[in-house]
């Protein structure tokens, strides 16, 4: 069954008053189904929130809300300081953050949370690399990230990005950051399927890393039960890749960064948000895309370029050239611009317009 409201009321990247007051209209009248999606969504939000309002946007919904618990989503969302979002046209999406610093944070957690480097975020905030952060302090932050190839319906990870995005009818749904293979064990590329999910997972430590124990002279552990020590966490989803899943962690510190054996791994409330809402079956696939280009809502032509972390020997000359052309763009931007964006491979997104 299609839910043909789930991505117009509230959904993660931004939401337009126009179409959020005509869906929520619509959207009164029906009554709770058996599914308790509702419950549990809101009970995620509201997680997120009190950790942080601005951690995470606010989830889709599918009819199937009550009256009470719809209100209940419009106290948090209208009543609780959150960002400021904005949208995700056709190539790009653009939010404007503030973050609050919740107890525990640092610079590398808060990466992993926001998809941005620390370095990137304190600048923009006039702090000092590694200033200690207050309980409370703000952070002003402007996100872009240009959306990559889609699907019509499932999971693209983007691994240069760190970013795993879902898709509903051609459009972005959602999107998650994600810890990649380490430069030296990585992530693999190409197609998949979800082909089962598992809660409490117990990790049966493969070959491959009893020996990185072993030649590392540290006791060979052959398997973790569930529990705070098991890496993989509380959820698992596996990928029809061999050996790969998606999988919650006992270190969130590493979201957003390379520090895996080839899973992604996921901060625990995505990972229990994702076991929940993606079903058995789900396409998906992992690609390597360093070099992005779009259009902006303003028609402006813009590009974002990441380092090649897994030495794959990318010619960016040819990338950018084959993107912009793509769009109809190669006489109209600046090239000083563009080379600019490929020397300095920092993952923002550079307006290289003429």
């Amino acid at each position: 069954m299609k839910y043909p409201y789930r991505n117009l009321p509230i959904d993660r990247i931004g939401f337009r008053f126009r179409r959020y007051f005509s869906v929520v209209l619509r959207l009164i009248p029906l009554q709770p189904q058996n599914s308790p999606f509702g419950l549990r969504q809101l009970r995620l939000l509201a997680l997120h929130f009190a950790k942080n309002e601005n951690e995470k946007s606010l989830m889709s919904l599918k009819p199937t809300l009550s009256i009470a618990t719809l209100g209940l989503y419009l106290a948090i969302a209208f009543l609780l300081p959150s960002a400021v979002l904005l949208y995700a046209d056709e190539g790009i999406i653009e939010k404007e953050i503030t973050y609050t610093v919740v107890k525990g944070d640092y610079g590398g957690a808060i990466e992993g949370k926001i998809g941005l480097e620390w370095n990137r975020i304190a600048s923009s905030n006039q702090i000092k690399y590694n200033a200690p952060l207050e309980v409370g302090q703000k952070l002003n932050i402007r996100f872009r990230r240009i959306i990559p190839p889609r699907v019509e319906n499932g999971i693209v990870i983007n691994i240069p990005d760190r970013t795993l995005y879902r898709f509903y009818d051609g459009k972005l749904k959602d999107y998650y950051f994600i810890a990649a293979g380490k430069p030296t064990w990585q992530t693999p590329l190409g197609e998949f399927t979800i082909k089962g999910k598992a809660k409490n997972p117990t990790w049966h430590v493969p070959p491959s890393i009893q020996k990185e124990m072993e030649d590392n002279g540290q006791d060979v552990i052959v398997e973790i039960p569930p529990g705070p020590e098991n890496p993989l966490g509380k959820y698992w989803l596996q990928l029809s890749l061999r050996g790969i899943g998606l999988h919650g962690t006992n270190s969130p510190h590493s979201i957003y960064k390379f520090r895996s054996h080839g899973c992604m791994r996921l901060r625990p409330e995505v990972a229990e948000f994702l076991f929940n809402d993606v079903v058995v079956g789900t396409k998906g696939m992992v690609i390597y895309e360093p070099v992005k280009a779009a259009k902006d809502s303003n028609g402006r032509i813009v590009v974002e370029v990441y380092k090649d972390f897994y030495k794959r020997r990318i010619n960016y000359d040819e990338k950018i050239k084959e993107k912009l052309k793509e769009l109809n763009a190669l006489e109209k931007v600046d090239w000083n611009k563009v080379k600019e964006a490929i020397e300095k491979k920092d993952g923002l997104v550079w307006d290289v317009s003429l």
